[in-house]
């Protein structure tokens, strides 16, 4: 984009115009990562995402739960499918969920998501939940919090 912006093509704007008129090298990781989202979203179309918390802190995951909202009360014929495993993109009011568990699709309810699930007992539960994970002879892949 920044070399594209040093060499404007004639009756055209900078590339950068449409990035919210700076360049993203200006921004950290997530920031662009948001502005990308926020530039891109504002229109009627099917957006399709694969795990966008990991460019976003839990912050910035809760403005991306009022931009889709945004998105979507503006953009009637808007849809998202999302792939995530955020306890907090999955909060959002009314979606439908569907888990991938156990080679078998079937949709839950989010309190019954597992990202939730450890993340609720992670919080609740923080030294017993480390303790027990952190067990020396328990092996390495059965370390993952299952």
């Amino acid at each position: 984009m920044d070399n594209l912006d040093k060499e404007p093509a004639p009756h055209a704007p900078p590339v950068s115009t449409f990035y919210g008129g700076r360049s993203l090298h200006t921004r950290s990781h997530g920031e662009t990562f948001f502005t990308l989202l926020d530039l891109k979203f504002r229109r009627n179309g099917l957006f399709l995402l694969d795990e966008p918390e990991a460019a976003l802190s839990p912050q910035r995951q809760l403005s991306f739960l009022v931009l889709i909202h945004d998105v979507l009360q503006k953009y009637k014929d808007a849809q998202f499918i999302i792939s995530t495993h955020s306890p907090i993109i999955l909060g959002y009011p009314d979606a439908q969920i569907f888990s991938f568990d156990d080679g078998q699709v079937h949709e839950v309810e989010y309190e019954d998501t597992t990202s939730l699930q450890v993340v609720r007992q992670f919080v609740n539960e923080r030294e017993k939940f480390l303790q027990e994970l952190l067990k020396e002879d328990l092996p390495l892949f059965e370390r993952d919090g299952k």
